[in-house]
């Protein structure tokens, strides 16, 4: 029979993750997680025991402004897990969740043990069926397809610009150019939510798995692709472009796309937001799934 704690302790909750987390892609690491944990949130990890032994973790937070639960990290990280011994005991940590949870972005491989809602879907480029390279993945398009793109990459490389990576003082420049490409509609509008994203580049430097792309024309910054690359994934974080200059958004994908071939990785995750362009870039899809009570 299963009984359950509640945990607070923040210092106890790392111990727990720690112990628990598979640590296989980016968001199963504690530091890139707790980028997004502020003071509106409350630790509320419930570790499920059988006997005397720990079975499993569901890494809960309380939202102390909109009094709900949800997963930690909240709503940026994705592929949400949860750390079960035994995978068929999921439902019994389920109904132990209080009411008013919402675990959202759940990863698809949990979905094996549950019914869940269907949520968002992830997009993401598998370049091992391309040979991981990029010569490769373009002959997935049309040829007319093609032919357009590589004209128009040709075109601005025409124009002599310059990839400069990781120069942390364009992150204000990343910012900049996504408020003026999005207005308020930009995520960056949230200064909380900017914050948590400069963290994330912080953490990313210190543990040398950041890739953050500069495209600078005549020496000014047009265009900042924030990358981070962990157990051959790279994960496409964050961008803003110069929407004055025509094309630079495929130009700053495709340096991306050629930049995770470089750091040797397998996949890159351009995450769940929608964006018309990326219904255009032949980008693998997987469906995430949602939990509420």
């Amino acid at each position: 029979m299963l009984r359950f704690n509640t945990v607070t302790d923040e210092k106890e909750c790392r111990g727990l993750w720690e112990a628990f987390s598979p640590k296989q892609i980016l968001w199963d690491l504690w530091d890139f997680r707790y980028c997004f944990h502020t003071k509106n949130f409350s630790f509320n990890f419930i570790v499920g025991f059988d006997g005397k032994n720990k079975t499993g973790l569901l890494p809960l937070v309380f939202d102390n402004n909109e009094k709900y639960y949800t997963y930690f990290g909240e709503e940026f990280p994705e592929q949400n897990k949860f750390f079960l011994k035994v995978k068929k005991n999921l439902k019994a940590f389920l109904d132990n969740c209080p009411k008013d949870t919402e675990i959202y972005y759940i990863s698809a491989e949990e979905a094996e043990y549950y019914d869940f809602k269907p949520g968002d879907k992830r997009y993401f480029l598998d370049l091992g069926k391309y040979g991981n390279t990029f010569e490769g993945y373009l002959k997935s398009f049309t040829r007319k397809h093609r032919k357009n793109l590589t004209y128009d990459l040709r075109k601005l490389k025409e124009k002599n610009y310059t990839v400069e990576k990781n120069k942390a003082e364009d992150f204000d420049k990343l910012i900049d150019l996504n408020k003026k490409r999005f207005g308020p509609e930009s995520s960056y509008v949230d200064s909380e939510f900017a914050g948590a994203i400069r963290n994330l580049m912080e953490t990313a430097d210190k543990e040398n798995i950041l890739d953050m792309l500069s495209i600078k024309f005549s020496g000014a910054t047009e265009a900042v692709g924030l990358g981070v690359f962990y157990n051959n994934v790279y994960y496409v974080i964050g961008m803003g472009r110069n929407i004055e200059i025509k094309n630079l958004g495929k130009l700053l994908i495709a340096e991306q796309i050629k930049s995770a071939i470089g750091l040797k990785c397998n996949e890159v995750d351009f995450l769940s937001t929608e964006a018309n362009w990326k219904e255009l870039w032949n980008l693998d899809l997987e469906q995430m799934y949602k939990f509420e009570k």
